[in-house]
């Protein structure tokens, strides 16, 4: 079976190499001969030379009519006989003898699957009997004939002798019309040979095709999907003109009418689209682009003309895809000389595929011979393109990878970039600014490692320095000299501190004992116990060493110190509740003038004002006898009025004015918070609303704490308070700080997803003043950062404060958040923010926080 199968392949390949050769020496023979005879010593002959034509203009000749009548042309040049386009059917005319002694079945064979039908008549010598007859539909349901793509008519084989056959022939499409006479062995050589060549490429074909459906799944990149699309229906095409889609598929000769063209105007249709995301729009120039969208709208009108019109249908596609095929070389090589390098393959692969469609077209139209070449250039062509556009998929994917790798290669160094940017944020945070000291943040850090990790020492004391005196030298002779003399006085403190035991580090790389809570105030931590001296001795060593005589600007001067002391843990264990005690011994000394002071009940006076003030709050916030008032934010660049901070103000009729921080903190203390937060937001919308309504187009800032962050209500709330307001959440910018996102993480995180969700933007307040903001810019939805005061204030005198403004900038640009500058004092700091790209600024220098009816007055002036 296997040496049959390699003999009917040679043989098979063999009949194609040299049939060329045969088919011109036949017609060499017989050419000079006024019929041809059949004879068994030949498998096959070429009709082309004997025939004569005649072009039926009217369609109503018959074979009675034109055997007497007809003007027949002769075939001189022997090729083969190529109508273009026509409706009308063509006779064809050759004389032919046949030997009654044939050892083999004979076909008249038309090697042109496009043909609507064809009708062939054998008449006797004398052309006055018709011997035979046969049909397209007849020749099909013969058995005699064999099953193939090309037509066939099986010769009789009583009929012998000298004998003329005529045969009507017409197509919806081009009409050719190539006679050949061949040998049953013959035939099935040829048809064996010819659905090898198709079999083969109808693999390659549906192997790209499932190759790249792969690639789509798994990439979702809709090049791969119209690449797809656009094999299927070269597909298509190519079962239409081989005639293997006639024969397996949809029978109806009528069919191929519309599938041809439909097919060849989705063609063009997908290639377009695949170009365009192949290459990439941004690749592409925009008047390109714009003809190649035109083109795909034109090819898919097409496309449903065909439909009720497939003869004039037929022309318009062929039209249609040939200017297509030149629109998408035109991108292609557009795009080659913008460098793209994947642009290479593309345009050789619609080159090869434009040259077999041209070869193919003209062919079809008449203005070429059919030959091998042009008969099977577009097999050839599309072949060619869809392995070359294959090998240009995969170096496609191989350049996004590469690019892919240099992306990420760049991420990780802008993540690197960004690390050390927040890794010198986090230690100009954890650090003063002017002495290079550890400050508050860093202290509580460590209090917190004493407590949480039970280290060696059970008990031990935070002490709060305060010197006063550092203000007035800072307003009368200068805030730079105060600065210096501060710094003095901590260098000296901490190398006395360094060689005490009983002092405790607070940054134990860089040996510092002190922490600078603010300009003129350090704390420190020392241990307590038996073993040690009391408290009291040690806080009066230290007071001692600062009561030298200082040369300050050639000005002797003895500072005085205050100290306030806290016990841990006897009077909180906690680092924050531990300072506040620290610091209200501080204050209580400083009002009572005592240098030193340790916290007790004496010193808690303000804890009974605080009870007191959490009744009187809770009344407040019930009779509404808090108010809001406002403090505008205005564009940098422009100056333009763009929105508000919300600040709260209770005027009680019992305390009198009650600072803020005052009874907010009793809030957060007492659970007022939640009360408190809901009668500002009520404030605050309806003001927006108010706002709004009168053509004042501005946001309004309002501060959230810890307790609110922490709240499951508090979204639901905001969002029913701004229905019933009317108002836009796109207009409201709720602000967090630092402290409020330290209890519980997970908890407040998803509560600010929740309000992004809504539409109400987040901001950062009092940025850069924490040991760990820069961590939550890449957890939480911050849209906006509000540079603290402590540095913006600072910053025209003090180069890290600068620094730090200036590199919160850069990394804010760089995650695409906006920045408030708060505290702008003066005119250069206005300038200076300005300039480093703050996107808005607030301050005393632009406007005081105001009432509501001082807020009118104001608008209405700055209108004016």
């Amino acid at each position: 079976m296997i040496a049959t199968f390699y003999l009917v392949i040679r043989r098979s390949f063999f009949a194609l190499l040299v049939y060329s050769l045969i088919s011109m020496w036949a017609s060499h023979v017989y050419s000079a001969e006024s019929a041809l005879t059949i004879e068994s010593d030949y498998s096959s002959y070429n009709l082309n030379s004997y025939v004569g034509y005649y072009l039926d203009s009217t369609g109503g000749e018959s074979i009675e009519s034109i055997k007497t009548d007809a003007s027949w042309i002769k075939n001189t040049d022997g090729d083969v006989l190529n109508f273009g386009f026509t409706n009308s059917p063509v006779w064809v005319h050759f004389p032919l003898t046949l030997s009654a002694d044939q050892k083999s079945r004979w076909y008249l064979v038309i090697p042109y699957p496009l043909l609507q039908n064809a009708e062939i008549y054998i008449v006797s010598n004398d052309k006055q009997r018709l011997l035979w007859y046969s049909d397209l539909n007849s020749a099909r349901d013969d058995a005699a004939s064999l099953q193939s793509h090309n037509i066939n008519f099986a010769l009789p084989q009583d009929v012998s002798g000298s004998v003329n056959i005529y045969i009507k022939v017409w197509s919806s499409t081009s009409l050719q019309i190539p006679l050949e006479i061949w040998s049953q062995s013959y035939l099935i050589q040829r048809q064996t040979i010819e659905i090898l060549f198709w079999g083969v490429y109808f693999g390659v074909i549906a192997a790209l095709m499932i190759y790249n459906c792969f690639l789509f799944l798994s990439m979702r990149d809709l090049a791969y999907c119209f690449y797809v699309m656009a094999l299927g229906s070269i597909l298509v095409i190519m079962l239409a003109i081989s005639g293997l889609g006639e024969q397996y598929l949809w029978r109806d000769p009528e069919y191929t009418r519309y599938v041809l063209p439909v097919s060849a105007s989705l063609t063009g249709l997908w290639l377009l689209a695949f170009s365009i995301f192949f290459l990439h729009k941004s690749n592409i120039k925009p008047m390109i682009y714009n003809a190649m969208l035109v083109q795909a709208g034109l090819s898919l009108l097409v496309a449903f003309y065909v439909l009720f019109a497939p003869n004039t249908g037929a022309l318009l596609a062929s039209i249609i895809s040939f200017s297509g095929i030149i629109i998408i070389l035109v991108a292609g090589v557009s795009a080659l000389m913008a460098g793209v390098p994947i642009a290479r393959y593309f345009v050789l692969a619609t080159t090869v595929f434009g040259i077999g469609a041209v070869l193919y077209v003209v062919n079809v139209f008449g203005f070429l011979p059919p030959s091998r070449i042009t008969n099977h250039a577009v097999q050839v062509g599309s072949m060619l393109e869809a392995l070359l556009l294959s090998f240009a998929l995969a170096h496609r994917i191989k350049e996004e990878r590469k690019h892919k790798l240099i992306a990420m290669e760049k991420m990780e160094l802008a993540q690197n970039a960004m690390v050390q940017v927040q890794d010198h944020a986090l230690q100009q945070a954890l650090h003063d600014p002017t002495t290079k000291m550890p400050n508050d943040s860093m202290l509580s850090n460590r209090i917190n490692q004493l407590i949480d990790h039970h280290s060696d020492c059970d008990s031990f004391a935070l002490l709060v320095l305060y010197f006063p005196q550092l203000k007035e030298i800072s307003s009368s002779m200068g805030r730079r000299l105060a600065e210096g003399l501060f710094g003095e006085i901590v260098t000296k403190l901490n190398e006395e501190l360094s060689n005490d035991i009983q002092s405790i580090s607070i940054e134990e790389s860089s040996g510092s004992h002190l922490a600078v809570m603010e300009f003129g105030s350090l704390m420190l931590l020392s241990k307590t116990g038996k073993e040690f001296r009391s408290i009291n001795d040690f806080a009066e060593r230290i007071l001692q060493i600062n009561e030298s005589l200082l040369d300050v600007g050639g000005i002797s001067l003895r500072l005085k110190a205050y100290c306030g002391i806290a016990l841990y843990p006897k009077h909180g264990d906690r680092a924050d509740l531990l300072i506040q005690h620290a610091c209200a011994a501080r204050d209580y000394g400083l009002r009572a003038y005592e240098y030193l002071s340790i916290y007790s009940s004496e010193v808690d006076t303000f804890g009974r004002r605080r009870l007191a003030l959490v009744g009187a709050l809770a009344q407040a916030i019930k009779n509404r006898e808090l108010e809001i008032h406002i403090q505008p934010q205005f564009e940098c660049v422009t100056g333009a009025l763009c929105g508000a901070e919300v600040l709260a103000r209770w005027n009680s009729e019992t305390f009198g004015v009650v600072a803020p921080d005052e009874f907010i903190e009793v809030a957060e203390e007492a659970g007022l918070m939640a009360e408190l937060t809901k009668f500002i937001v009520e404030e605050a919308f309806s003001l927006l609303r108010r706002l709004h309504e009168k053509g004042v187009m501005i946001s309004l800032s309002i501060n959230l704490s810890v307790q609110n962050l922490m709240d499951p209500r508090i979204v639901s709330f905001v969002v029913t308070c701004a229905e019933a307001q009317l108002i836009s959440l796109n207009d409201v910018i709720f602000e967090v700080t630092e402290t409020s996102m330290s209890d519980d993480m997970e908890a407040v995180i998803s509560n600010l997803n929740q309000l992004a969700s809504t539409g109400c933007r987040v901001a950062l307040d009092d940025y850069g003043t924490g040991y760990s903001s820069l961590a939550y810019l890449s957890r939480m939805p911050i849209q906006e950062l509000k540079i603290d005061r402590s540095f913006i204030g600072q910053m025209q005198r003090n180069t890290s404060d600068y620094r730090i403004v200036e590199n919160t900038v850069k990394l804010a640009r760089a995650l695409q958040i906006q920045t408030v500058a708060e505290g702008v004092e003066n005119e250069n700091t206005l300038g200076t923010v300005t300039r480093l790209g703050c996107d808005r600024v607030q301050g005393y220098y632009l406007a005081k926080p105001m009432s509501l009816t001082l807020f009118d007055d104001w608008l209405m002036k700055r209108a004016g």
